[in-house]
């Protein structure tokens, strides 16, 4: 029986600490797309990328073309990204691929905030979803397999609150900012965005390893090293490894045989994939990512 005094959050807090610097991969994924859209409807962006037209009420426009690359290709990145993670994930840990996200997030603002020119601003678009599929998968990763099952559910509240929460302020920022007359209207809004990625490539040093992920590549020292920096002093770690081992001997065990095709093939499992593809989808359908991204 657990001791009560070991299972707080206060017990807990190296877990909160770590898990809290993951959660803000999201917030910065929410911050790039409320940042985006507000933009499109910056004069000092349309001087730039767009023409005049004065039927607007700003005397600027962007053709809907443009609009739709500088918001769908990111979301193209993070499909790329994120299609992919799993072969990353086999080879590379939690935090070297954040980090590595934080880099390619970098590199693309660099990119965008130097140009005047649309070719390199949609490269540095593509390479910014690069960075936030590989931001919003390995940080659920991260947070799924360090934190206690009691406390689980918050962080993961915790992490769809911090995407909203960052679209929030991408907005505000826009607000801030729209009225300039110059391209500094939308350079300060993109210069904000090196903030989170410098943070997180610096603040995950300190962290460990996801213990999973060690205990998956046969680390199993290393594994009960990270969990006693993620637990309370004085937790059975020893126990919580011999779990994690067992669960990844049954996962093994079971996936054995089994290809892809099986997800249709048995009518249960059939079943569960169609509501599991629906319950994404529907979320999509709502619009609330299209209205975000392309009605400032």
């Amino acid at each position: 029986m657990s001791d009560p005094a070991k299972d707080t959050i206060q017990a807990h807090w190296r877990c909160f600490v770590a898990c809290g610097v993951i959660v803000l991969s999201p917030f910065q994924y929410g911050l790039d797309f409320g940042i985006i859209g507000g933009l499109q409807a910056m004069p000092g962006f349309l001087m730039v990328y767009g023409y005049q037209d004065p039927e607007t009420a700003i005397g600027w426009n962007i053709s809907t073309t443009r609009q739709q690359l500088i918001s769908s290709l990111m979301t193209l990145g993070a499909f790329i990204s994120s299609s992919l993670a799993g072969v990353v994930a086999a080879k590379l840990g939690r935090k070297i691929c954040l980090r590595l996200a934080c880099l390619l997030c970098v590199v693309a603002n660099v990119i965008m905030m130097a140009t005047a020119d649309i070719g390199p601003l949609y490269l540095g678009r593509l390479l910014i979803g690069l960075a936030n599929g590989y931001f919003m998968t390995f940080s659920q990763l991260y947070i799924q397999e360090s934190s206690p099952a009691k406390y689980r559910g918050l962080f993961l509240t915790a992490f769809h609150l911090c995407t909203t929460f960052g679209t929030l302020i991408g907005t505000i920022i826009d607000w801030t900012t729209a009225k300039r007359p110059d391209r500094s209207a939308y350079l300060i809004p993109l210069g904000i965005i090196y903030v989170v990625p410098v943070f997180i490539f610096i603040a995950v040093l300190f962290v460990p390893e996801s213990p999973r992920w060690l205990i998956l590549q046969g680390r199993y020292e290393d594994g009960l090293k990270s969990l006693k920096w993620l637990r309370p002093d004085g937790a059975d770690v020893d126990q919580e490894l011999a779990d994690i081992r067992q669960a990844i001997d049954n996962e093994r065990s079971l996936a054995s045989g089994v290809g892809v095709w099986d997800m249709v093939n048995n009518p249960i499992d059939r079943r569960r994939t169609v509501v599991s593809v629906c319950a994404v989808l529907l979320q999509a359908a709502s619009g609330s990512m299209f209205i975000i991204g392309m009605c400032p």
